[in-house]
């Protein structure tokens, strides 16, 4: 569970509630069905002519497992992983296919599957590796390129709604109680607004932002794979492959070596 996206969820739903319970009369004054049509319907409908409808399956699910749950590797793990099959390697030329069912990142297994298949020099794994890297990256950005795409819709149609409001409040003027409903029909026009600014502001845009940020780490990752897997290949000693790869990390994410100095000396 990715506590830090939970807790943001939860402040963000206390933001709202308690901006409108302090500045408004309560709740209710938030239960315009017509401004929840427009905005959620009208933000619906773009989506659905901007992407095709595979694509919002692909957003609940980055939705799931990236954002609420948090799945993924952690750098740190995945450099030991490395520099375990590394030093196997050295040892044993049967070790990677031993081990190769119990690895379980997808993208390190996908390269490691080479080495044991073998017929390509470490340059070629390296080279099919970068490009699928490369594709990878392109195709996990677009779904925060999409959540920042749906977040420019619901503050438009929440204007909408507000606009639609207004021409009603302007058609009701000359009426013998207009003066009544002026107060009344002008907070219910501006829901509309609200909703599409809240929506917007605190759910597409944050998780645009999350997913990116994710993705990023992930490609991170992805080079530290790439090139721990040649290292593997050209049976690099795992002491190198281990300081190698942690210098893809800030010195206060490095793991601490799991080699003394007597084996740093052989």
């Amino acid at each position: 569970m990715n506590f830090s996206s939970l807790l943001g969820i939860l402040a963000a739903f206390g933001v709202l509630v308690g901006g409108v319970t302090s500045s408004t009369s309560g709740m209710e004054v938030l239960l315009n069905e017509h401004g929840i049509l427009i905005v959620v319907g009208g933000t619906l409908a773009a989506s659905l002519i901007s992407f095709p409808l595979q694509d919002f399956w692909k957003l609940i699910k980055a939705f799931l497992y990236k954002v609420l749950l948090g799945k993924g590797d952690k750098p740190a793990d995945v450099i030991q992983e490395i520099v375990n099959l590394s030093d196997g390697y050295r040892k044993d030329p049967s070790y990677l296919k031993s081990r190769l069912p119990s690895i379980k990142n997808p993208f390190l297994a996908d390269a490691i599957d080479m080495l044991v298949k073998g017929g390509l020099k470490p340059e070629d794994v390296r080279n099919i590796m970068e490009v699928r890297a490369h594709t990878l990256f392109h195709r996990y950005d677009e779904e925060a390129s999409i959540f920042k795409t749906i977040a420019k819709f619901p503050p438009a149609f929440g204007l909408m709604g507000t606009t639609l409001g207004m021409i009603g409040l302007m058609q009701s003027i000359g009426s013998e109680d207009a003066f009544e409903k002026i107060g009344p029909t002008m907070g219910v026009a501006l829901v509309a607004t609200l909703y599409g600014v809240a929506i917007a502001n605190l759910v597409f845009i944050p998780l645009g932002e999350n997913i990116g940020r994710l993705n990023n780490q992930e490609d991170t990752l992805r080079s530290i794979i790439i090139e721990g897997v040649e290292l593997i290949s050209r049976r690099s000693h795992p002491v190198l492959v281990e300081e190698k790869l942690k210098s893809y990390l800030l010195p206060s994410e490095r793991p601490k070596s799991n080699y003394d100095v007597g084996r740093r000396a052989a």
